[in-house]
């Protein structure tokens, strides 16, 4: 809004209400202006808010949170106010930064099991070379010696498995939601995480809670991510 160098402006109404980063905006429409040159203001620039608020809580209650909205004459919205990214930027971004993330998770697993895969070739051949110093053994039997290593190996593997299964919460395990426990903001990187609360399984275990990203939601719940943001937004 282009304001006169000097003279005063008053206030004639509250139009709306949003909060971004735990800070409440209120959007200030001015006697003489129209709406699009409402401004978007802090509580604390706001004189007698109280009445305003009373004000604006009747026209909801009277005609519906969009009771302002006029053809051609729309207000400002929150983001481009205060430089807030847009919904389908930020998504995005997001988008992107997960999928990095999700890269170098998989990276990081990857040489994981690739350290432990040597682990084991290595506790084999010692085992080989110790079986080969203390007794002559006839080529089956080392054979023999080697599938039940091999057996041994995969035993273990699989019950590791199982057990995470049987700890680890998620929707790969056939997890049902509970709730959305809280949400997130890496400072950083902008990366939005939410903490996942999930159902007892019929069997009585109570999956543990996690950490997911924006993305995992949106593949497997993106109902309960879009209830969780408009419960936030209100």
């Amino acid at each position: 809004m282009q304001r006169k160098k000097r003279g005063l402006y008053f206030i004639e109404q509250i139009l709306d209400y949003k909060q971004y980063n735990n800070q409440k905006y209120y959007l200030v429409k001015w006697q003489g202006y129209n709406n699009r040159d409402c401004t978007w203001e802090k509580p604390e620039k706001i004189p007698n808010i109280a009445q305003f608020l009373h004000q604006f809580e009747e026209n909801v209650k009277q005609y519906g949170s969009n009771f302002y909205h006029i053809e051609n004459d729309e207000p400002p919205q929150l983001e481009d106010f205060i430089g807030v990214p847009s919904l389908s930027k930020q998504n995005s971004y997001e988008y992107q930064q997960e999928q990095i993330k999700r890269l170098q998770i998989q990276i990081d697993e990857l040489k994981s099991e690739i350290d432990q895969m040597k682990k084991q070739q290595d506790e084999i051949i010692q085992l080989i070379n110790i079986s080969q110093q203390t007794e002559k053994c006839s080529q089956p039997n080392q054979q023999q010696d080697y599938e039940i290593i091999q057996e041994s190996t995969s035993e273990q593997s699989q019950k590791y498995t199982e057990i995470k299964q049987q700890s680890e919460g998620g929707y790969e395990f056939g997890d049902q939601l509970d709730k959305i426990g809280q949400a997130v903001q890496i400072k950083d990187k902008g990366d939005k995480m939410y903490y996942i609360l999930w159902q007892k399984r019929p069997n009585g275990i109570i999956p543990k809670n996690r950490w997911v990203n924006s993305e995992y939601l949106m593949k497997h719940d993106i109902k309960a991510l879009c209830q969780y943001l408009q419960k936030k937004l209100q």
